[in-house]
């Protein structure tokens, strides 16, 4: 595959996730004893644990202590994994077609905040309709150089977007419009189509309509959050990878640990027939 053509990966949280999901097959079947982020100090623990309720005698049944500390231990990795990656998955953005698929009406205008839905703030919904209520002024007439400063005075920010998009009246038969007047500035401002600065003004409204909307429907939003994280539980629960992986470990974990009390019972049996 050419550089320029690479993915890279995913890009999404979700995406991350699935791609991570990897780690729990990884995680269970892994040759390797430590894995990066592990604790050698750990495992030793373990391995003593295990030690201590055998007590194994020779080298056959020391390698079989060994062999089960190194299953038990792959089962607790395999539980954190897994317990990671649910947080994951439950904790994740959703995604808008999330969303819709879940029941919330199908609207493009509200894409945008369903991607992100932290902005949805008190503040930032009063900023917003606060800027809805001023753009439907500039929209229908020019504004009076009162308003205008009173805008520059609470927001300074929208002071500026502003300036680029009001207008006024310039000459009725040709429709050309111009900037207003600004308090304190020359008269050599450039000049707008009409159509154009219809469509800034009617933009700004659809964005700041689009805040009001979902501020107006987030508790349903709310709770198709919670439908969506149930969903995903559900998804995760009856995907049989990371089960299949911990009932094989458990598999091999019984039978090593079989094999070992088959070879105490024979040592105790010889030890016993030689006395």
């Amino acid at each position: 595959m050419a550089k320029g053509n690479r993915t890279g990966g995913p890009k999404s949280e979700l995406g991350k996730l699935a791609s991570s999901r990897n780690s729990l097959k990884t995680g269970a079947y892994s040759v390797q004893q430590i894995l990066p982020g592990e604790n050698q100090k750990d495992f030793e623990e373990l391995h003593q644990m295990f030690m201590d309720d055998f007590q194994p005698m020779g080298v056959v049944e020391a390698s079989l202590v060994h062999e089960i500390t190194l299953l038990a231990w792959k089962k607790l990795r395999l539980e954190r994994i897994e317990n990671q990656y649910l947080y994951g998955v439950l904790n994740a953005m959703p995604i808008p077609e999330e969303y819709f698929a879940a029941g919330l009406p199908r609207k493009e205008e509200i894409v945008w905040l369903l991607q992100d839905m932290s902005v949805m703030t008190y503040e930032y919904v009063q900023k917003h309709q606060q800027y809805l209520d001023w753009s439907r002024t500039a929209e229908k007439r020019t504004l009076t150089q009162e308003e205008i400063k009173q805008i520059q005075n609470d927001d300074g920010d929208f002071y500026i977007y502003l300036k680029r998009e009001v207008y006024e009246s310039h000459s009725s038969s040709k429709l050309q419009i111009r900037f207003v007047r600004w308090a304190g500035e020359g008269d050599d401002e450039p000049e707008l189509s009409a159509e154009d600065v219809a469509k800034a003004l009617s933009n700004m409204i659809k964005r700041s309509e689009s805040v009001l909307y979902v501020h107006k429907h987030l508790k349903e939003i709310t709770n198709i959050q919670n439908l969506i994280r149930d969903r995903r539980l559900k998804a995760f629960m009856e995907s049989s990878g990371p089960i299949r992986a911990y009932q094989d470990l458990s598999r091999a974990f019984f039978k090593v640990l079989d094999e070992l009390r088959k070879q105490q019972e024979w040592r105790l049996k010889n030890k016993t027939l030689e006395s």
